[in-house]
This record gives structure tokens, sequence and C-alpha cells, in this order.
């Protein structure tokens, strides 16, 4: 671990592994804002060197000498430094080597979202795999609902920072259809009571947490039911024992009474021959 690899404070940058960058990028976004919003335009629009006009005032193909730099250039160069200081400070000495000729930040930032998210064709690519799994995904009877939720918001996070959002109530409808059955009647009170295009996110989860708090976890109420359905299962084999056993009795009892009734016809027949 490098020695700025630590956690991020509002005088240090978020830091960037590999698989973070999802996150990394909306958190630096928001670092450099921080600083101000011109720091963070020569990142999205970019920045180069003032060139020397000409006659007519057009820019020409020559750079313009720092000693004639107007204070409106040396502005743009210094927030453009400020940006490229910030997400050297947040890279590790593999990722600065990529980056380490770059003179504008746009340019650093632009490489290190092409090696992490790949090129057009490779976020259009990803972009398939999260909605396929936003349509696919439910929520399993063996999971409580935090579970199930943190899933379903890293799919729509993901999507978002591939510059894809997923609007508040298409998430809204999907997870009122991803729930299992436990939760058919709080889903069905939800849909008669509120609008749901309207019903935010939070809300509804702040909802559905409270209801599972309520009527205990799915674990917990899975061993509820099924140890009433091993009670009755078991009640229903001893009754059902124990009427097995009445017939028995009462068939050895027929049939007893049958043959003392022919023991006692026998012994009178014999007696009659004497």
């Amino acid at each position: 671990m490098e020695p700025h690899q630590k956690g991020a404070s509002i005088g240090r940058p978020p830091f960037l592994i590999g698989e973070n960058y999802s996150h990394w990028k909306v958190r630096m976004q928001y670092f450099l804002k921080m600083q101000s919003e011109k720091v963070w335009n020569v990142v999205e629009f970019g920045w180069s060197p003032p060139k020397v006009l000409d006659r007519e005032g057009r820019p020409t193909n020559v750079i313009k000498p720092k000693l004639e730099w107007n204070r409106g250039d040396n502005e743009a160069s210094e927030n453009n430094a400020r940006a490229m200081y910030s997400i050297f400070n947040a890279i590790s000495m593999d990722e600065f080597g990529r980056i380490a000729t770059c003179t504008s930040t746009k340019e650093v930032w632009d490489i290190l979202q092409v090696t992490h998210e790949g090129t057009n064709i490779v976020k259009v690519s990803k972009l398939q795999m999260l909605t396929s799994r936003f349509e696919t995904i439910r929520m399993e009877d063996r999971e409580n609902f935090g579970e199930f939720h943190a899933k379903l918001m890293n799919i729509v996070n993901s999507n978002f920072n591939l510059g894809e959002s997923i609007p508040n109530s298409k998430v809204v409808r999907k997870i009122l259809r991803s729930l299992p059955v436990r939760f058919r009647a709080k889903v069905t009170v939800i849909e008669e009571s509120k609008d749901v295009d309207s019903l935010k996110v939070d809300e509804l989860v702040g909802s559905l947490q409270t209801f599972e708090m309520t009527f205990g976890s799915p674990r917990k109420s899975k061993g509820i039911a099924l140890n009433a359905i091993k009670d009755e299962y078991l009640g229903s084999e001893c009754e059902n024992d124990e009427k097995m056993l009445d017939g028995e009795v009462a068939r050895f009892a027929r049939k007893l009474k049958k043959y003392m009734k022919f023991k006692k016809y026998k012994k009178s027949k014999d007696d009659a021959k004497k």
C-alpha cells in the first residue's frame, strides 16, 4: 500500500484502486468541484496553453509566452494544475505511468475513464448487461430486504456511473414487483394508498424495512413456519397412528369374539355326543 493510500477527507482526494473506479469517479468529481466549479470545468471541457492571436483576433498555432499571459490565462492554468495535482495524489504509481506525459486534466480524466470503463462500445455492452441484471434480479425468500436493496442499488449506481440514470419511478416499480410472497399484503396497501409514480425510493425503502422489522427476519419467520408445519405434521401423524391402532384393536376384538363363539359351539357339540 502506498503512503497516501488512505481514506479521503476534505483535504485529501479519494484514492483510486482499480476495482473501485466507478465510485472513485463520482467522489473525485465532487472533490474537484469542492475546490471550485472552475477547477472541475478544466476537467470537463479541457485546457490548453493560450495561443497568440492574429490581427483579426483569431488564435494561431503559436503558444503565447507566459510573460504575456493575462489574468484569465493564469487563472485557467492554475485551475488545470490544481486538478492535475489532485488526481496525481489519488492514483498509484502504475496509474501515474499511464498519464505522466499529459498536460491537460481532461486528457488525464479521459485516459483513466477508457482504462477502467472501456471504449464506448464496451460501455454499451456493460449497460446492456446491467439492464439485464436489473430486469432479472428478484428478492430471494432467504434474503432480508436490506440485502436485496443493496444489490439493486449497486446496479442502479453502476448505470449512473456509466452515464445512464434509471428513473426513480422505474426503481420503485422494480422493487414492488420483485418482493417475495411475505410482502404481498404490504405491496397491495402501498399500491392502493399511494401514487407509485411520485413515490420516492427512500420513502418506499423505509416503509418496507419497517414492515420487515415488525414481522421479523425471513430466517426467523421461516423457522417459525417450519416448526408450525412440523408440529402440525407430527400431530397429524400421532392422530393417524391412534386411529390405526383403534382400528386394529377393533378388528382383533371382532375376530376374538368370533373365535370364542366357535369354541363355545364346538364344546357344546362335543358334550352332546357324550
